[in-house]
């Protein structure tokens, strides 16, 4: 016992983040972490006791090097978000992170490499321990009462444990709760991992709400007054990087054309409450908006809605597919209406079972799609792409890399982080290109196509690195992670055929937006009347209301903006 009870606990100690100073919890709660775990394994019989022993210990170490990993390169240490993402991750993710994240770099990171050497020692320790470390009965005493200390030191922690650990609250005020880092205030990676599948746990239950109020959803009538509506959701999407934004590399030269004429309008303030894809989905998804009075759970999924409406629904994705998921596994958020097999064919007419490695594959399988079916009076198509998620440099075909080194001459950053903005901006270019075909596709339909990015991307801008950061957004999170380019492209015999509409588009490309507003915005262009449509919320009506806009959970993002613009005092 004594070599895993040290072993544990050495692997805790190495998980603390001392930035934030030291305090008493971060002793005594890995040590009762330590004895906790360890102690019941005395217990065994010996030819056991050593492998169960060897076993737990390197579990340990290997929770504990996922945790320092985290806070090491992601500024953050185990959360619902990183388990769930692990549960869920294919294998093309997988290899994707691997060969993104994982490299010689983390040797140079001294707690990753003391971890390691308890990996190794471990095993070591277990096979001498033959009675050399046993101890005496004096040592048990002094042990009970440094126990007994430390579980009278960890009652004030313990009485805040059990308030989140038995949280009765919203869905929404529990992710809050994990962007704000209340996990932090989990001592140890253990009880970490212990709150992240306990939230997902939560969450399941309020989606299985979710699943009820949409199965039972109903409409009063439709119009049909936009027989094709096509939403259109990008990824990791940095909207400074575009032109139509300002960006001074031609990255979305053809946007800007269509923009110039006339056919191609765009939103410029719109904002995403998350900047995780997942918590996105069930928020573009509900007719849940951030300042209901209701619980998201009460309201259902909007495509149901097109579906009653006699729509035929269509979900084509690059990087959700049904049968990549395990319906046992899901996060917090939009997993779930992905996963689950029942919920997917009450949501959707057709879902693409292929993944392909580059978007214009996934437009071209579109393209094959509408050829092959016959031809629907009514269509909702929604294409979600894998746009400029990281890896960067798999996101561009090597025949469509525009931009170069050279490019980046007069920036101040190191080669690697220049190579790092090139790729992503080839990305971004390349992304151009993707959505242009997405529109030739419906140029003869009467047709209106609403492009949104799920949220933004740290690409050394404001901040030193790239990717994203979860947590408690900043300023400088805010503009580059959680502001999106959103815009709305009309065909021109849809044009000529909705002059109210285009009226209404053009008056609203202004105006403060949150993403979650999406369903009510598509309600209106198809005509659908229902008890959840509501003019106060569709930001194309004129009796819209400005809402407050809430992003990670917790961040008013207009107050932030407000305070950040005032002068200095």
């Amino acid at each position: 016992m004594p070599v895993l009870f040290l072993t544990i606990m050495t692997a805790c100690l190495l998980c603390i983040d001392t930035a934030g100073g030291l305090s008493v919890h971060w002793l005594s709660a890995p040590l009762l972490t330590a004895f906790f775990v360890s102690w019941p394994t005395v217990c065994l019989p010996r030819p056991f006791r050593g492998i169960v022993q060897a076993v737990i210990g390197e579990g340990m170490i290997a929770l504990c090097a996922i945790d320092c990993y985290c806070q090491e390169f992601f500024c953050i240490p185990l959360s619902p978000q990183i388990l769930s993402s692990i549960l869920l991750a294919d294998a093309r993710e997988v290899k994707e992170f691997v060969d993104t994240f994982i490299g010689l770099h983390m040797f140079f990171r001294w707690r990753l490499i003391g971890l390691f050497l308890l990996a190794v020692l471990l095993p070591i320790g277990l096979s001498l321990d033959k009675g050399l470390l046993r101890l005496s009965k004096s040592w048990y005493k002094i042990a009970a009462i440094v126990l007994t200390l430390c579980v009278v030191c960890e009652i004030p922690t313990w009485r805040r444990y059990a308030q989140l650990f038995c949280h009765s609250g919203s869905l929404q005020h529990l992710e809050s709760l994990i962007f704000r880092h209340y996990q932090e205030e989990l001592h140890t990676p253990l009880l970490r991992l212990a709150f992240a599948h306990y939230s997902l746990q939560q969450s399941m239950h309020v989606l299985s709400s979710i699943k009820h109020a949409t199965n039972s959803a109903r409409i009063d009538s439709c119009s049909h007054s936009s027989p094709h509506i096509v939403l259109v959701i990008g990824e990791s999407y940095n909207k400074h990087h575009s032109t139509l934004y300002g960006y001074q590399l031609p990255t979305t030269p053809l946007q800007q054309k269509r923009m110039d004429d006339g056919e191609l309008f765009v939103f410029r303030d719109v904002v995403t409450p998350w900047n995780i894809t997942s918590n996105v989905f069930l928020d573009i998804f509900s007719l849940w908006e951030c300042g209901m009075n209701n619980e998201i759970g009460d309201m259902p999924l909007f495509p149901i809605l097109f579906r009653r409406a006699d729509y035929s629904v269509n979900f084509f994705s690059n990087q959700y597919l049904l049968t990549g998921f395990r319906k046992t596994s899901t996060s917090q958020a939009g997993h779930f209406i992905l996963a689950d097999f029942e919920m997917s064919d009450s949501l959707f007419d057709f879902r693409n079972s292929k993944s392909h490695m580059f978007d214009m594959d996934l437009v071209e399988q579109v393209a094959q799609f509408k050829l092959e079916r016959q031809r629907q009076v009514y269509t909702l198509d929604i294409i979600h792409l894998i746009g400029q998620h990281f890896s960067y440099s798999l996101r561009c075909p090597i025949e469509n890399r525009k931009f170069s080194m050279a490019d980046y001459a007069d920036r101040n950053l190191s080669s690697n982080a220049k190579k790092i903005v090139m790729q992503y901006d080839n990305a971004t270019h390349y992304n151009d290109i993707v959505l242009d075909s997405i529109l030739t596709l419906y140029e003869n339909e009467e047709a209106v196509v609403l492009f949104v990015a799920d949220h933004g991307e740290e690409v050394y801008d404001e901040l030193p690195v790239h990717g994203r950061l979860f947590q408690e957004p900043t300023t400088f999170q805010a503009k580059n992670e959680f502001e999106v380019p959103m815009w709305i492209w009309c065909s021109k015999s849809y044009t000529g055929k909705h002059p109210d509409v285009l009226s209404a588009i053009r008056s609203s490309t202004a105006k403060p937006f949150l993403t979650d507003g999406i369903p009510q915005m598509l309600l209106y262009l198809a005509g659908i009347h229902c008890k959840w449509s509501n003019d106060s919320r569709n930001m194309l009506s004129p009796r819209y209301q400005i809402k407050q806009r809430i992003i990670g959970g917790s961040v008013d993002y207009d107050k932030q903006r407000e305070a950040e613009s005032l002068p200095n005092e």
